[in-house]
């Protein structure tokens, strides 16, 4: 499940097998874009802000950086080139995983947490 938008950690829902992955909707191309109008320099920043927080959270316990990208909003030529540096800037990091929210569901859940 990717609709609750409230934490940086994967939870359990009380559904039975049902997992809250994070979600941003502050780290959507499609919202910074066009709804907000920031521009591609402001994206790198705002991903990089967000980066460097969660990072230093993470010393403590893992951290999701969602990332939502839309090909049709940051494919844009104009903008490629914005998302390269940004995740330029957070794959240089030690001890990142660089991975989809599919595969963060499943480490959550190998876990064996409840």
């Amino acid at each position: 499940m990717l609709d609750w938008t409230n934490d940086d950690q994967p939870y359990r829902l009380n559904v039975p097998r049902m997992l809250s992955v994070p979600y941003s909707l502050e780290l959507n191309d499609l919202g910074i874009f066009t709804m907000h109008g920031r521009s591609g320099g402001d994206f790198v920043q705002l991903v990089k802000d967000q980066f460097d927080q969660l990072y230093a959270e993470s010393a403590e316990s893992g951290r999701v950086m969602a990332l939502a990208l839309h090909p049709f909003v940051i494919g844009q030529a104009f903008r490629a080139k914005y998302l390269d540096q940004a995740l330029e800037y957070v794959a240089g990091h030690d001890g990142v995983w660089l991975t989809t929210s599919d595969e963060i569901a499943g480490h959550y859940a190998g876990l064996g947490r409840s």
